[in-house]
């Protein structure tokens, strides 16, 4: 089975798409999704988003490319209505707004206990998240419910599946769990893979495990947070660091060219840098990292090719962002985004 041709995207399609998601996001309830899933434009638009961030796969018409704008199709009905939903990192906002809320709830509220709560996509199941988000169109929820099968594993098409479905599948969890949170006066915000809380001292909630930053550190997607003299402190965890040197001496011991090379090791510290940006303690992180990859850059590479020094991406030299970043509600819906900018939304890698 290969990507679908019967749609073909026209220049007014991404309007026709943003014009919808306007309604579904102000609709109350939502009985017919599947006169959306099944409009041209929005046919068109998914075969497009396949097309620009999996163009490989369309081109030779790979089963994956037909799931992925079957995703992609379903996310784009899915996402004005997940929007609504409180305390969601959605996938288009930047690991900044995760970072922020950290620094907020910590140094302004003095909450330093995490507790987290991870999600069990094995379990998960559609319906809880279809009654708190009023949709009652049986027809979509089966077509939701057979797309989770793709959300089992580690991999790019199971990472994306819980992009899309995250916002619906977790939807009721999420909603008991911050009724919980206020009673308890505590900060929570969640996304595919679990939820964290924010206090002044534990509580009791099911399945939450918590920590107290200020005596042990802990892992927060790729960074290592915790608290000392009541401000948070944040640098990459280890695994991170590992995952990217273990890039860099793959690239190196590949048999590729020079130029294959370093653009392997750029991608490994431009990834790198997409989260330690945010960190202010990961400054000095990566001015020992740079040492380490520029011995072997250095020697390697642009030894044999200088050219190819231009080319480089300096982590010690790149742009740091400190600034607080609060996740912009209604940045999906807004007409001051430009389509350019809408169409970057749905990237399926966070």
């Amino acid at each position: 089975m290969g990507i679908s041709k019967t749609y073909q995207p026209g220049p007014g399609d991404v309007a026709l798409v943003r014009r919808a998601q306007r309604s579904l996001a102000l609709a109350g309830r939502h009985k017919n999704l599947m006169k959306y899933m099944e409009r041209d434009s929005f046919q068109a638009v998914s075969t497009m988003l396949v097309e620009h961030y999996m163009p490989r796969s369309a081109a030779k018409q790979l089963e994956i490319a037909e799931v992925f704008r079957e995703l992609f199709t379903t996310w784009l009905v899915l996402a004005p209505i997940a929007n609504r939903a409180q305390g969601y990192w959605r996938p288009w906002w930047s690991p900044g707004v995760v970072m922020s809320w950290l620094r907020v709830e910590i140094n302004r509220f003095e909450r330093p206990c995490l507790g987290r709560l991870s999600f069990d996509w094995a379990t998960a199941q559609v319906a809880p998240g279809a009654a708190a988000a009023k949709i009652t169109d049986d027809a979509f929820l089966a077509n939701a419910e057979a797309l989770l099968g793709n959300a089992w594993g580690d991999t790019l098409r199971a990472s994306f599946a819980k992009y899309v479905m995250s916002g619906l599948v977790w939807r009721a969890d999420a909603e008991l769990a911050l009724a919980v949170a206020r009673k308890h006066q505590a900060g929570l915000m969640w996304h595919e893979d679990g939820l964290w809380l924010l206090a002044r001292k534990p509580f009791e909630a099911d399945g939450v495990a918590w920590s107290d930053l200020r005596k042990t550190p802990v892992d927060i997607l790729a960074w290592s947070v915790k608290v000392a003299e009541g401000k948070l402190q944040a640098r990459m965890s280890e695994p991170a660091v590992r995952r990217m040197k273990d890039s860099v001496r793959a690239a190196m011991a590949s048999d590729a060219s020079p130029e294959h090379k370093l653009r392997q090791i750029n991608a490994a510290v431009k990834s790198f840098h997409h989260w330690a940006r945010y960190a202010f303690d990961a400054c000095q992180q990566a001015t020992e990292l740079e040492a380490w990859i520029w011995r072997r850059v250095s020697r390697h590479i642009v030894q044999n090719s200088p050219k190819l020094l231009a080319a480089y991406f300096k982590l010690r030299t790149a742009a740091w962002d400190m600034h607080l970043h609060f996740g912009r509600v209604s940045y999906l819906l807004d007409r001051d985004v430009t389509d350019e900018d809408w169409l970057k939304i749905w990237n399926p890698r966070r």
